[in-house]
């Protein structure tokens, strides 16, 4: 792709009491700084260096999940696959003809959100499903797919399918902890700027590759963050 400020040059323990293993904290490490690299060449509109620091950003993430928690638990599982298909939603659009490119980034991070909701369902009682805040998302969601619809054609069955997905995989991830589901919300921030960009081209958003890559980046570290400290926490 597809966070709301740089990410942080020091890592935080996982709970209260419970310290990252030197490769988590390494990994996590590392992924800010090909971060930071990442969103300067967005801004110096260096696009060989966006393109190859973007391939090699969430495997860290995955790194660190694995290197933390060893992948022993159900949601770390999960979470791990919806962090490869988000990786593959980062690589394959450069690799298949631009004509499918994106449907190949839709595909990929519709598997990583089923994913995500399939770590996250167990805290559906904790997250954001009963509230009014619902309601919120899903206005998000059919707002995205009304705004794609006009020149979307046949892909908007798939839209709405991919919005609905969205909506509920950020809910669900409040439940797991406050920072999955910022980084939920943020998710739902950065798909919805690739919406518009795809197809609105009337809206002319400055830096557009920045800030979806900033929401982004953001959302899947602060996702990853949470799910370390609900395992942390459960330790």
């Amino acid at each position: 792709m597809s966070a709301a400020a740089p990410v942080p040059a020091t890592v935080p323990a996982t709970s209260p009491g419970t310290r990252l293993t030197p490769g988590a904290g390494g990994a996590l490490t590392a992924y800010a700084v090909v971060v930071v690299v990442h969103l300067g060449a967005h801004l110096a509109r260096a696009e060989p260096l966006a393109n190859a620091t973007q391939w090699v950003a969430v495997p860290w993430l995955l790194l660190a999940l694995a290197a933390q928690t060893g992948l022993r638990s159900r949601l770390a599982r999960f979470t791990a696959a919806g962090l490869v298909f988000s990786w593959v939603g980062d690589t394959l659009p450069d690799v298949v003809p631009g004509s499918v490119s994106f449907i190949a980034l839709m595909g990929s991070f519709l598997v990583a959100h089923a994913l995500f909701i399939a770590g996250f369902w167990p805290w559906r009682r904790e997250s954001l499903l009963g509230s009014r805040w619902a309601w919120g998302y899903a206005a998000v969601a059919v707002v995205m797919v009304l705004v794609c619809a006009p020149r979307a054609g046949t892909l908007t069955v798939g839209i709405a399918a991919y919005a609905a997905a969205l909506a509920l995989m950020a809910l669900l991830s409040a439940g797991v902890h406050r920072l999955a589901g910022i980084g939920g919300a943020l998710f739902l921030v950065s798909d919805a700027l690739i919406a518009v960009g795809e197809f609105v081209p009337s809206v002319d958003v400055p830096l557009p590759g920045f800030w979806i890559m900033v929401t982004y980046l953001s959302a899947i570290l602060l996702i990853t963050l949470g799910v370390l400290r609900q395992l942390g926490s459960r330790t």
